[in-house]
């Protein structure tokens, strides 16, 4: 009888990194720098590119970490963060990400307070 030893794998596989998955994100320094520039300098950064590029990965793992880590600290100790998908209609997406975030203290309902949203980002 052979007993069985299962190997630890630290990654994911196909699901992306997450803020917890910091320490075995690596090798992708350079972006995270880049983006944290950006984002100094308009305190707004959208992160695009094609699917299964790493954009997930880099934000969750990799940019996150460094913010609430203190790497902007001269920008803010205060972040809202809103992380969408852009699916089929992307400005309908990022208007109700921005109104589960809170940002706004809206009184109307969901689906007139996300139009009004929506409209301010045209």
């Amino acid at each position: 009888m052979s007993e069985e030893n299962p190997k630890f794998n630290p990654f994911p596989g196909l699901r992306p990194f997450e803020m917890e998955d910091k320490f075995l994100f690596f090798g992708r320094e350079e972006q995270v720098g880049e983006l944290l520039s950006r984002l100094r300098k308009s305190q707004f950064l959208a992160v695009l590119g094609p699917s299964g590029s790493g954009k997930s990965s880099l934000v969750r793992a990799g940019l996150l970490p460094q913010l609430y880590g203190g790497m902007m600290v001269s920008a803010g100790s205060t972040w809202e963060l809103s992380i969408m998908r852009p699916g089929a209609d992307p400005l309908s997406n990022l208007a109700k990400s921005l109104w589960e975030t809170d940002l706004f203290n809206m009184d109307e309902k969901e689906e007139d307070a996300i139009g009004q949203i929506r409209a301010t980002l045209i």
